[in-house]
């Protein structure tokens, strides 16, 4: 099948398709978790990456990066799991107190971190350039809750108790993420997966925000404005997407929950393309095939199959049995009614 154009259908123009308002020969579709014994290298998650690629032909992808790969570089430390869906523990945190700020400051791109360059650069050359690429980060705040001894919880007390102290910390990380950014799209990704998990209901309010979150954002999301493809995920239950209506990238992702905006809600408060449809962890692995593939029809529906493209709430679960990502794809490519 060709586009308007003439041209026969790849995923890049899948997805710019629908970047630029248009309908595609079919809603494009990806799907991302961990596999913690092989992310460990880089030539190990190119593997893994290219695995999944070959088996489901996804129309885009997020090389699921370590997500420790950050705090590493400040001191932390982690279990390396030998089993796909053991999850890492932070066995040394970099952060227990309010002083260990003081050694947060602007470090090399290197590591763990620098790896993740590598794993960019590896899948796109054996790929070319026909499939999109993203790159993930988290937002200097959810690094910083990795590394701290007491998490989440642990780095926003740190906002109320030390804020210039956090804020100067948060600087140095911000700084050295901004350089991991315009490293990877050196190497030729289309665009940044950034991930903010510290700004739902309950968590902060408006002023926090704009003082801890989004002067880092902003130097952050410029570093990957040269990019097509740069998603805005913003995680948890109750996110407050106000807080994010003047942020630049062109897709935003979220988990669809009962106090979250839905796919149309979304698209409306945004004017932005959206990326759901299916469940994150753990909701993913628990839901059977047929339900997974309800919820995916739901929301192509909802969208008439415009200003969307079709991925979970958040990374599935490690380990899962791959027949529910089966379930996913098929749901989205399987949509005759709604195709040009």
């Amino acid at each position: 099948m060709t586009n308007a154009d003439g041209a026969a259908w790849t995923a890049r123009r899948r997805v710019k398709a629908v970047l630029a308002g248009q309908r595609p020969d079919r809603v494009p579709v990806s799907v991302w978790l961990h596999n913690f014994a092989r992310e460990q290298r880089p030539e190990d998650l190119i593997a893994e990456t290219l695995r999944l690629q070959e088996k489901f032909d996804f129309d885009f992808l997020k090389p699921q990066s370590p997500a420790h790969s950050a705090p590493l570089l400040w001191g932390a430390e982690i279990s390396r799991p030998a089993c796909a869906d053991e999850w890492p523990v932070l066995t040394r945190p970099a952060v227990r107190t309010a002083s260990d700020l003081e050694g947060i400051t602007r470090r090399p791109v290197g590591g763990m971190l620098a790896d993740q360059v590598a794993v960019m650069r590896g899948v796109r050359a054996a790929l070319g350039p026909d499939v999109p690429i993203v790159a993930t980060i988290f937002a200097p705040m959810m690094t910083l809750s990795l590394m701290h001894a007491e998490g989440k919880a642990g780095a926003l007390k740190l906002m109320r108790s030390h804020p210039q102290s956090l804020h100067k910390a948060l600087g140095a990380i911000s700084e050295t993420l901004t350089d991991f950014v315009e490293q990877v799209m050196e190497v030729g990704v289309d665009g940044l997966f950034y991930a903010s998990n510290t700004c739902n209901r309950g968590e902060i309010d408006r002023q926090e925000h704009d003082d801890f979150h989004a002067p880092f954002d902003a130097q952050i999301l410029e570093a990957c404005s040269g990019g097509w493809m740069n998603i805005l995920h913003i995680c948890g239950p109750a996110v407050q997407t106000e807080f994010f209506l003047d942020y630049a990238p062109q897709i935003f992702s979220w988990a669809q929950t009962p106090a979250n905006p839905t796919a149309a809600e979304m698209h409306e408060m945004t004017g932005k393309v959206v990326l759901t449809g299916a469940p994150g962890k753990p909701e993913f692995a628990e839901t059977p095939t047929a339900e997974l593939g309800r919820q995916v029809r739901s929301v192509l529906a909802e969208m008439d199959g415009l200003h969307q493209l079709v991925g979970p709430g958040c990374s599935i679960n490690p380990g899962v049995d791959e027949a529910l990502i089966a379930a996913v794809v098929d749901a989205t490519r399987f949509q005759p009614e709604l195709a040009a």
